[in-house]
């Protein structure tokens, strides 16, 4: 865009101020799509004569969007409700649980394999011990970040941080277990999260009319499931119990490991309910950050080009 003048955002026709860098609503980055276009084709001020001129929305949500979140979460909750569409929608739930365990045990030097378990219900994660080899491979990629953001420092200063908690996490047993097991339910949710998202900023899609709301009944079906389990843990005596048996008693359940695992490596003393009530809290925050994400896209997207922009020679 001109330095010198408004003009209107060629993606979205949205008017703009002299200076930005990114478009207020569709935070398009200007400089980007400058390169991807014809230059004929580039001019602020034809596109502002093409299209009307636009006014700030007064509210961050549009009427389709509004549509759409209201539509998805009220079949969520049909979908729920009724025990028949509740168990048949359920294996989606066990899907992205034991893909959050199978991605961050790969992520911290251990292979996995995610699988249905058809003997006791949901699913399970067959889990091998820590192969030094996959970590220094993973390891090698963290350098290689490092060297591909070497001219700009906030960029090694990112990866520096990512790459130190990383560490901190895989050289301890426990702090590897700790991390795997509670990615089960938290992978759900940020999941969850992540279709919140792509539905709303219409991302990611290749029939938009029809996944866009399937991404949102998706997300509100993942975090009704969740807040509903550990509800029932944290106030159903005979649910508790049920839960604590594990896998026909030769395996622990998530929460019951997390708990334990607290105990003895941090001093914490903390029951599954707790932990439950942990989860409950934890999982308004995914979809809650989905949203807020999508109203401060142009923002988040500056910072982040701000942050891990490449200098191009």
């Amino acid at each position: 865009m001109d330095e010198d003048r408004p003009g209107a955002c060629p993606k979205c026709g949205y008017e703009q101020a002299a200076g930005l860098e990114t478009c207020r609503r569709c935070g398009v980055i200007f400089s980007k799509l400058r390169e991807s276009l014809p230059p004929a084709s580039w001019s602020p001020t034809r596109e502002a004569t093409q299209q009307p001129a636009t006014a700030a929305p007064l509210l961050p949500f549009g009427r389709s969007e509004m549509k759409l979140l209201a539509a998805g979460f009220v079949a969520a909750v049909i979908a729920y409700v009724f025990p028949l569409t509740r168990m048949v929608l359920s294996p989606l739930v066990t899907l992205l649980h034991e893909f959050g365990h199978a991605s961050s045990a790969w992520l911290l030097g251990c292979p996995a394999v995610p699988a249905f378990d058809f003997v006791y219900g949901g699913g399970i994660t067959y889990q091998h011990g820590f192969k030094l080899p996959l970590a220094v491979f993973i390891a090698l990629g963290w350098v290689g970040l490092g060297w591909l953001f070497r001219e700009n420092p906030r960029g090694v200063a990112v990866v520096a941080v990512c790459a130190g908690l990383w560490l901190l996490v895989v050289s301890s047993d426990w702090r590897r277990e700790l991390v795997i097991v509670s990615m089960g339910h938290g992978g759900e949710l940020l999941l969850a999260g992540t279709f919140l998202y792509m539905a709303l900023a219409n991302v990611g899609w290749r029939s938009p009319e029809l996944e866009r709301p399937l991404g949102v009944f998706a997300a509100f079906f993942v975090q009704i499931h969740s807040m509903m389990f550990a509800w029932r843990l944290r106030d159903d005596p005979d649910y508790l119990a049920w839960y604590r048996e594990g896998k026909g008693g030769a395996l622990m359940n998530d929460l019951e490991v997390f708990a334990l695992d607290l105990q003895i490596w941090t001093g914490i003393s903390v029951g599954i309910e707790d932990v439950a009530g942990w989860l409950m809290t934890f999982s308004l925050v995914p979809l809650g950050a989905a949203i807020v994400l999508y109203i401060y896209r142009a923002r988040v997207s500056s910072l982040v080009h701000w942050l891990l922009a490449v200098p191009v020679r």
